[in-house]
């Protein structure tokens, strides 16, 4: 039965897909052709690196990822997490 599920959603998923294409090419947009946007490269690499922090936050300026912002040992920001 979970087959027939997971074949039915790719059927949709494929019809879907077409009517956005179809759709993309009289220049209108669906809504929902919208694909939704994961997390970036930047924000996987510091989960991998254990800072709990968004690229944007001051958190995450943390060994190389501040030195590649160009904040080295000495040359920091004078932040302390409380």
């Amino acid at each position: 039965m979970p087959e027939l599920i997971h074949t039915f959603e790719a059927i949709q998923k494929n019809e879907e897909q077409k009517r956005i294409f179809l759709a993309s090419l009289e220049g209108k947009t669906l809504e929902g052709s919208q694909e939704q946007e994961g997390p970036t490269f930047e924000d996987i690499q510091l989960k991998a690196a254990g800072i709990n922090a968004s690229k944007d936050d001051i958190v995450s300026l943390q060994g190389s990822f501040a030195e590649a912002a160009g904040f080295g040992i000495g040359a920091g920001l004078g932040y302390s997490k409380e």
